[in-house]
């Protein structure tokens, strides 16, 4: 018989989790410690309910770490897991749906910040090329408008003639506006910081910096490395925080308990390294 199909004699995925584990003597809350997650991921993956662990990257990161744990064939557990629930043309990566509601109002107040300044800097050159317009434009008689008399002496009208025909000084470089800096690109002239990340297993990862721009909105594969630069404070969401080191240029960053929703966590990363939770800031 072949290993496909003693893996398929075996049970389902979830079957053959719950019965290795039993044959170790391993209790449910046992493995959650090991795992750093919640018994309800356990149970779930134990009862294939993988739909209720999210985007498939997670179900999958999951799996692969409890598998291992077990001592059980990776690879077979997940090419079952495929056929039986991932299916056809189930997409890998996380919708852009999943970004916290702060994240969106933060950055379109920034966007909507930006267009003000630029439509300011509008109005002001329009402005500023009106004046010069009419400066230019306006009646030359108006100058000599004090010399009027038709019986003056020939000295006057000449002064006259000559007041008439000359022009009005006038500044050689043209009246330029005010610089404008938009609002992003002054704050990108602060300070950055470097977040760096391991991965010891697949994890989704998004994460922002302080202007509002993206810096990541990828997964992580296990035995990999990234790392982002950007203004601080970075926002960070991460599907699979205990399969993930962070450090922040050289510096440890541990994931706040609050920030904590399962496997996810949100949270904010501050000059030095120092985190807060993502709702509590």
């Amino acid at each position: 018989m072949s290993e496909r199909a003693d893996n398929a004699a075996a049970g389902t995925v979830g079957e053959r989790l719950r019965a290795a584990r039993n044959r170790q003597g391993l209790t449910l809350q046992k493995v959650a410690e090991d795992l750093h997650l919640d018994i309800g991921v356990l149970e779930a993956m134990e009862g294939d309910r993988f739909r209720a662990l999210g985007a498939p990257v997670y179900a999958r990161g999951h799996l692969r770490k409890y598998a291992q744990t077990l001592g059980l064939d990776v690879d077979a557990l997940l090419t079952d897991y495929e056929a039986a629930h991932a299916g056809p043309g189930v997409p890998s990566l996380q919708p852009a749906s999943v970004e916290h509601p702060m994240m969106i109002a933060e950055r379109g107040k920034s966007r909507f910040g930006a267009v003000a300044v630029w439509i300011a800097a509008v109005l002001l050159a329009c402005a500023v090329g009106g004046g010069l317009w009419w400066w230019h434009a306006r009646p030359r008689h108006a100058l000599g408008s004090a010399v009027t008399d038709a019986s003056a002496a020939p000295v006057e009208a000449s002064q006259s003639a000559s007041t008439e025909t000359a022009p009005a000084p006038t500044s050689s470089k043209p009246v330029q506006p005010a610089p404008v800096v938009a609002q992003e690109d002054a704050a990108s002239a602060g300070p950055v910081a470097r977040l760096r990340m391991r991965f010891s297993a697949d994890s989704w990862v998004e994460i922002y910096d302080a202007t509002g721009r993206r810096l990541l909105f990828d997964q992580g594969s296990a035995g990999a490395a990234r790392s982002v630069t950007g203004v601080p404070p970075l926002r960070v969401l991460l599907g699979n925080y205990a399969g993930v080191e962070l450090t922040l240029d050289g510096r440890p960053v541990d994931v706040p308990e609050r920030s904590r929703t399962g496997a996810t966590a949100r949270f904010r990363v501050m000059p030095g390294g120092t985190t807060l939770s993502f709702w509590g800031s």
